[in-house]
């Protein structure tokens, strides 16, 4: 999964900087606009089910076919509903038939991700097939806008590619999931449906506030601006640092069944595995952090045009929503692992209600570094009353010890980064690197067995207990 989502993010940056050149800052701005209004959407399709759905199949991977049939169903209904007031909505209030067909084509994403199987493989700690799955989908799509989107007269071909790579990537989870277990058989179940709700209602809630919390601010200077360029100004930083923090997500995803798991051991002993996550998340995300403020300037001069100069700064405050929401996220997830998660979702919901209205009134008195540095303070406050949160049921990380090394040699990194970008700034970025790296080396690091401890998924396995009630439900 680790090496797939270097694989997935690198295309996605690469599209990203392309379409940026290829289409200008206006018209990037018409397709980044369009995208996030359709990504709210389809958060809500998968976010919604995803988690708790994988959470049971960790612990009862009996359940596997019973409960795709149900989330199928559920998820199918859901996905047509949107996309047919999607549709209705954008024939009312969007003029011009080029924005509604890309409105349109965006929003066949609804109906893919209905259809997809990832999280039977993910609940299960089969990793390969999804990793194979998510590197075919942004391959197709990037394959395709390199080759057929040449300027902003083909801008409509943006989200088709989309759409197509992530048709291939599902159909291939659905040959390997047929050939297992058998075609999937749709059930709207409204049983099903109650236990859903009231065991999944509070996970629902946090997984649509994450969302809230982590693109609110781009939502706010889409309709707060007047001109598509600064939509355009906004996003292309913007999509790049989510680049880095969807990597934090995915390594959630593959974290979450260990963490589902040590609810049933000793409270030490959770404790320790998240302490190992976040050891290594802050080892990772900080220097990132760290070197993308420090040569913002140049690494926007290099990877995009002269009409992007302003966005430096917005690179420089935004990237340090990585390591934060990362954390906060980190934090939730293990709460929801716990079935702690009724504890976390005030939370998160204070957060998501406050940041649109703290986003818009930042962005109104300072513009549009003011809406990325809102974000930062959302995601500050919520890393402080997530820790709060892990205090008292005794499982909080040791987050002092996990700061100090990353800190210091990315310290130690940033001279060196500034001195070689005189250069060119990928000499910066290079030299900087191994820099870090020598130093954390140096200074003790990260011991190999914690680093295999969160790659290796081991060989210990929990007996799941069948006696739950969606066990004696499904099976019934």
């Amino acid at each position: 999964m680790s090496l797939a989502e270097i694989i997935c993010r690198g295309a996605s940056v690469a599209v990203t900087l392309t379409l940026a050149k290829r289409l200008g800052m206006a018209n990037y701005g018409r397709v980044g606009f369009a995208f996030d209004i359709v990504f709210w959407l389809v958060l809500l399709v998968r976010d919604a089910f995803e988690v708790i759905i994988s959470r049971e199949l960790a612990r009862h991977p009996r359940l596997v076919r019973p409960l795709v049939n149900h989330v199928l169903a559920l998820r199918g209904v859901l996905s047509v509903s949107l996309f047919v007031g999607l549709v209705t909505v954008s024939s009312l209030t969007i003029s011009t038939a080029a924005d509604r067909a890309i409105l349109a084509l965006y929003g066949l994403l609804l109906l893919t991700t209905a259809l997809g199987l990832d999280f039977v493989y993910r609940g299960t700690e089969r990793m390969g097939l999804v990793a194979l799955s998510l590197c075919i989908r942004t391959l197709v799509y990037a394959t395709g806008v390199w080759m057929s989107v040449g300027d902003a007269s083909r801008i409509v071909w943006v989200p088709a590619w989309l759409a197509l790579g992530e048709a291939c990537g599902i159909t291939l989870v659905w040959i390997c999931y047929s050939r297992q277990y058998g075609l999937p058989r749709p059930v709207l179940g409204f049983r099903f449906l109650r236990v859903f709700l009231k065991r999944g209602r509070s996970v629902c809630f946090i997984q649509i506030a994450q969302t809230v919390i982590s693109s609110a601010d781009l939502m706010v200077v889409d309709l707060m601006s007047r001109r598509w360029s600064d939509v355009g100004q906004y996003g292309a930083p913007h999509r790049m640092i989510t680049a880095i923090l969807t990597f934090g997500m995915i390594f959630q995803q593959v974290t979450f069944p260990t963490l589902a798991r040590s609810w049933r051991q000793t409270t030490a002993a959770g404790r320790d595995a998240l302490n190992v996550m976040v050891k290594v998340l802050m080892l990772g995300l900080i220097p990132i952090a760290v070197g993308g403020a420090v040569l913002s300037g140049p690494l926007v001069r290099f990877m995009l045009t002269k009409e992007y100069a302003g966005a430096g700064l917005l690179l420089a405050l935004g990237i340090w929503r990585a390591p934060l929401l990362t954390l906060a996220y980190l934090y939730q997830t293990t709460l929801i692992a716990v079935n702690r998660e009724g504890a976390g979702v005030r939370l998160l919901l204070s957060g998501a209600a406050a940041s649109a209205p703290l986003v818009a009134f930042s962005c109104y008195c300072f513009g549009l570094p003011g809406a990325a540095a809102a974000v930062l303070v959302i995601g500050l406050s919520l890393v402080l009353a997530g820790y709060m949160l892990l205090a008292r049921e005794e499982r909080q990380p040791e987050w002092h010890h996990h700061l100090g090394r990353p800190l210091a040699a990315s310290a130690v990194m940033v001279p060196v980064c500034l001195f070689l970008a005189q250069w060119h700034v990928l000499a910066g970025v290079a030299g900087g690197a191994l820099t870090y790296l020598a130093t954390l080396w140096g200074i003790g690091g990260l011991r190999q067995d914690e680093l295999r401890a969160v790659l290796c998924r081991g060989e210990a396995r929990t007996i799941p207990r069948p006696h739950t009630r969606f066990a004696t439900q499904e099976t019934s």
